[in-house]
């Protein structure tokens, strides 16, 4: 009787523990899954040229380097995909420390979930289809 007792009890241990594990887990977005949002719209991505190296765009920022991209004849869309959101957060960190004593040309940056994107205008007007691009993204990401 007690051995099936506590069998009993293992077994609710374990389901209550998945249960909670389950309910914490955020939803990541793929990088796959954020190309297809910029298609959506009619964004077309194209590869960079001309850009310098040391593009503080085009860094690695916590241990990941971004897929980058232009839009709109010049604009530059960086998008880094981290394995969750803390890591993407710990990137806007990394961003920030080494840029602290540099002159960075006006950006949008943006964090969802795992995702940090920035978009580089260069004195053009914003595109307003990144922030439905966005707000797309934030919506794979709402938990239900």
């Amino acid at each position: 009787m007690k051995k099936s007792l506590l069998t009993l009890m293992a077994i609710c241990l374990v389901i209550v523990g998945c249960q909670t594990v389950s309910s914490t887990h955020e939803k990541i977005l793929s990088s796959a899954q954020i190309l297809d949002l910029f298609e959506k719209p009619g964004i077309q991505l194209t590869e960079p040229t001309g850009l310098h190296p040391e593009n503080v765009f085009l860094r690695t920022l916590n241990e990941v380097s971004p897929q980058a991209f232009t839009i709109n004849e010049g604009q530059l869309i960086s998008i880094y995909v981290y394995p969750s959101s803390r890591e993407a957060k710990k990137g806007i960190k990394d961003f920030e420390e080494k840029t602290a004593a540099a002159s960075v040309v006006p950006h949008n940056r943006y964090q969802v979930a795992n995702v940090l994107l920035f978009y580089v205008t260069e004195g053009s007007p914003d595109d307003k289809r990144i922030e439905l691009v966005v707000e797309e993204m934030r919506s794979l990401t709402n938990l239900n």
